[in-house]
């Protein structure tokens, strides 16, 4: 398994921050970005098509209105899309990102429960309906990122421990 460093992990991060959360109950499509499963790339590049086709300037637009435009078209990631996109970007884990849910991602095969968190791991939230991607652990402090409706699409965000241990309750899980 080929990994990458953690500044290159970082930066392929910071092309989803700001992404809308985007939901693929009930959606049916044939193209990943429309049923929240893209990359980065992909979602940029319909973006793109849509404010073309719209006539709109996505240079002149702040972040929060290109937000506000992605998902008034519907354009976002879900948290399984974003852990697949990044495992398989630091991993080299070739995941089949349309057929992964947070709940396969944090069940055998796919993965085991572990104790000694590092980047790449899964933290396992919602009886298995999300998932959060951890960045890395310093000390009691485990960074990670993910994608979530509350939080306003992909975001950072963190987990104090032993205080917020119940964050990691249900468990913390590695790729096999």
């Amino acid at each position: 398994m080929a990994r990458i460093k953690l500044a290159e992990l970082r930066q392929e991060i910071t092309r989803y921050i700001g992404v809308p959360y985007f939901s693929n109950i009930h959606h049916l499509a044939a193209d990943n970005v429309l049923v929240g499963k893209g990359t980065a790339k992909e979602i940029a590049l319909i973006t793109v098509e849509l404010a073309n086709l719209e006539n709109i300037k996505l240079l002149e637009l702040s972040p929060q209105q290109i937000y506000d435009f992605q998902k008034k078209h519907g354009l976002g990631i879900d948290c399984s899309g974003l852990a697949c996109q990044l495992l398989n970007f630091y991993q080299d884990a070739h995941l089949d990102v349309r057929k992964t849910s947070a709940d396969m991602l944090t069940s055998p095969p796919l993965s085991k429960p572990i104790s000694d968190i590092q980047t790449g791991d899964l933290i396992r939230q919602k009886n298995g309906y999300h998932v959060l991607f951890v960045i890395e652990k310093i000390g009691d402090k485990i960074i990670y990122v993910d994608s979530s409706h509350s939080g306003r699409g992909v975001h950072y965000g963190e987990i104090n421990l032993p205080e917020d241990q119940n964050k990691i309750s249900q468990g913390v899980f590695r790729l096999i």
